[in-house]
């Protein structure tokens, strides 16, 4: 492929993204959205983890649902998610500690796109107390069939589109600079390849129309993988997928 086709497709995949706001519309017309048809929760927390360069604003409809269906809704605190994985990772431990020391109990995680890498990560750390493992478009069945010695060198997958992956690398070089992943071996590394506890129930739902995240790199060995229809971005959005978490997180 050469470079102007490259960029075609870069762009196509960018507009696609506008049809997130049509899912939005149509999720808040929607019966399951006033959660009509879906089991009560029993008042756990759920953590929810914005894709890259995202925060909590846009999940907010994300959880307000899960607020209204019976579930405690925890926000990342994430002002961006860009840079260091690591970094990452422990702001986001800090807020939810925060919400489980009044809180006990199972916890639940749902990670969109980049965020499902760190709610991956954080899963195999809380181990037993992580109920559910729940990724929405997150490449992160690529990385784990990536072989180790190919992890080891700093080579990642082909995710999405090149301007996007781009930006990510960017950005990562300005606001760590130090930061080396894949290759570092820091502890995000060791816990986003660490075996899950054999009880934390694991759901990947992708959509075959994903022009950011490849379909393929969503399928995850062991996990309920569901596929569905709608834009990347669309998938916090996604009526179908509303479904799907609410049955995932009453089993």
């Amino acid at each position: 492929m050469n470079g102007a086709s490259s960029h075609r497709d870069d762009g196509r995949a960018v507009a696609a993204e506008w049809e997130a706001v049509g899912e939005w519309a149509t999720l808040l017309a929607d019966p399951v959205y006033r959660g009509e048809g879906v089991a009560r929760g029993d008042g756990r927390l759920v953590l929810v983890l914005p894709g890259l360069f995202g925060n909590d604003l846009y999940l907010r409809p994300l959880r307000r649902w899960l607020a209204r269906v019976g579930y405690r809704p925890v926000p990342s605190s994430l002002g961006l998610n860009a840079g260091c994985y690591e970094r990452l990772c422990r702001r986001v431990e800090a807020a939810l500690q925060a919400r489980a020391e009044v809180s006990p109990g199972p916890i639940a995680l749902i990670g969109h796109s980049r965020g499902g890498m760190l709610a991956r990560a954080i899963a195999a750390r809380l181990q037993a107390r992580a109920s559910h493992l729940l990724l929405l478009g997150s490449p992160v069945g690529a990385v784990l069939r990536m072989p180790q010695r190919l992890f080891d060198s700093g080579t990642l997958p082909p995710g999405g589109p090149r301007a996007l992956s781009n930006a990510s690398l960017r950005a990562r070089r300005v606001l760590d600079p130090d930061c080396r992943f894949p290759a570092c071996d820091c502890s995000f590394v060791r816990d986003l390849r660490r075996p899950l506890h054999a009880g934390t129930r694991v759901v990947s739902i992708h959509s075959r129309e994903d022009g950011v995240v490849h379909p393929a790199a969503s399928v995850l060995a062991g996990a309920h993988n569901v596929e569905v229809t709608g834009s990347h971005s669309g998938l916090v959005y996604n009526r179908a997928v509303y479904r799907e978490l609410g049955a995932a997180l009453a089993s």
